[in-house]
């Protein structure tokens, strides 16, 4: 039998979170669906599930061991959510294409110091580094997110194994 590392949890984690979104993108549920934190509910419950067996282990483990679990967790959730992002977008130009749109045409309404040959070069550079850009957001969300739950979830059971 395998055993259940925080890295493999991880991965578990990554292919679960990853399996919801193409679910929940294929079903055309909207963006600012609050569906769409599953993902996010998902993440946390790996990151805790990574951890609460290190200190089930040894209730004298410290913050620092019980965070390194975590750490292993939501690193390998991030980058295989990195991976994720940038290969859907790069496979659906379209979504680009729309976002870009949306885009022009707020910018049109809104932006009154530019003019519209300045926001239709902005709009395109924008449509060439999205995918990198929207990988990027991705790795600082995912980093932020688990570094909070990580962080939270070791200090409160360091603090409950010395009691």
């Amino acid at each position: 039998m395998i055993k259940l590392t925080p890295t493999i949890k991880g991965l578990i984690t990554a292919v679960a979170m990853i399996a919801v979104g193409l679910i929940l993108y294929f079903k055309n549920v909207s963006p600012t669906s609050s569906l769409m934190f599953i993902g996010y509910f998902l993440y946390g419950l790996g990151i805790v599930w990574a951890i609460f067996p290190v200190a089930k282990q040894n209730s004298r483990l410290s913050f620092g061991t019980l965070f390194n679990a975590g750490f292993k967790c939501f690193i390998v959730v991030t980058l295989f959510m990195a991976l994720y992002t940038f290969t859907f977008y790069k496979a659906n130009p379209k979504l680009i294409e729309e976002k870009a749109a949306l885009t022009k045409t707020e910018l049109l309404k809104t932006e009154k110091n530019r003019t519209p040959t300045e926001i239709d070069t902005m709009v395109e550079n924008g449509k060439k580094n999205f995918a990198v850009l929207a990988t990027s957001v991705t790795i600082f969300q995912y980093l932020l997110v688990g570094a909070i739950v990580t962080a939270a979830t070791a200090g409160m059971l360091s603090l409950s194994n010395k009691n």
